[in-house]
């Protein structure tokens, strides 16, 4: 069920990108990320409520850590990956956007203690190789400089990480519920970063007009892309951890690139060569999980644990995620 989830997430959001190039032709990162954001809360908000009952939608005392998350996930991740757009190349900061699952291995070592599994994380570069190939087709010279858009590439990549980790720090939160409480503090942080940059110049209030010409597009990135993507995204961390899961991410942008094919666009040898080892990394790495989750749960009744073990918290699917119709950001 893990590599189910990941890979529909993956898929929503490698066809997202097309989506996005066309709406913020008529509308700006800003006013689209909070349109998107208010409009998936709402919708995901219902669902909850209809799902798990009013109650679900009380924070606990977790507000603070939900919103964070939210913000990391939702506000950060969608913000600076666009607007980062406009300062580097798109290969550039499809890389860089590339190494969550680099950056999520190391939030885990530092905040937790849990040193990545040797082959999974050597896989992890593998996978992040095989995208180079296919981003600069094979001509590595053509990521240039490493300036202030590649910079906000790395910030949307960690946004990403600090998300897909949070979700194992809520394990008594359905997929649904954490999607949706983290998802309305994120649209709150988004709404505010807007109303910030219309203030300061950066961004000015769209036109009606603008705003209906890019319903469609709102429509899948927001309902399907933002409420959909995320919560299967979230049982898909809860399935197959957080380490193996974010590996899935590699995909994105080759679904991109496959998305882009199905429109006239031809894919070279190096190309080719790139999703290749990519999936073989990804294959690979869920692989190397399944051994070392089977080996914790042989030893569970043993003093010890191996430091390289995935922790059970991690992993765990609540009764609850397999019965809620949940999705799980560029």
């Amino acid at each position: 069920m893990g590599r189910a989830a990941a890979l529909t997430s993956v898929l929503i959001w490698g066809v997202q990108f097309s989506v996005l190039a066309a709406a913020l032709r008529r509308l700006d990162a800003y006013h689209f990320s909070s349109l998107r954001f208010a409009l998936g809360a709402l919708v995901v908000a219902l669902v909850l409520v209809w799902r798990e009952g009013r109650g679900a939608l009380r924070y606990e005392g977790r507000l603070l850590a939900a919103t964070g998350y939210g913000a990391a996930g939702f506000a950060a991740f969608s913000i600076l990956l666009i607007v980062a757009l406009g300062y580097t190349s798109p290969q550039n900061v499809a890389l860089v956007a590339a190494t969550s699952p680099i950056l999520t291995q190391l939030l885990r070592w530092v905040l937790d203690g849990v040193r990545p599994h040797p082959a999974i994380l050597a896989l992890a570069v593998a996978a992040l190789a095989g995208l180079a190939l296919v981003i600069t087709k094979g001509q590595l010279g053509g990521f240039g400089a490493f300036g202030l858009g590649d910079l906000m590439a790395l910030g949307a990549a960690l946004g990403w990480s600090i998300f897909t980790y949070g979700a194992g720090k809520f394990p008594g939160w359905s997929p649904l519920r954490y999607t949706t409480l983290t998802m309305i503090g994120g649209a709150g942080v988004t709404i505010a970063v807007t109303v910030i940059a219309d203030l300061t110049g950066l961004a000015h209030l769209p036109a009606i007009s603008a705003v209906w010409a890019v319903t469609p597009h709102l429509v899948y990135v927001a309902v399907i892309g933002s409420v959909l993507a995320a919560g299967v995204w979230t049982v898909a961390v809860r399935s197959l951890g957080a380490t193996t899961a974010v590996l899935f991410m590699n995909l994105v942008p080759i679904i991109a690139l496959l998305v882009a094919v199905a429109t006239g666009a031809r894919l070279s040898a190096v190309e080719l060569l790139g999703a290749a080892i990519t999936v073989a990394a990804l294959l690979g790495a869920a692989a190397v999980h399944r051994r070392v989750t089977a080996t914790a749960a042989r030893a569970a009744g043993s003093a010890s644990t191996p430091a390289v073990s995935v922790p059970a918290s991690v992993v765990s699917v609540p009764a609850s995620a397999a019965q809620v119709p949940v999705r799980s950001e560029a």
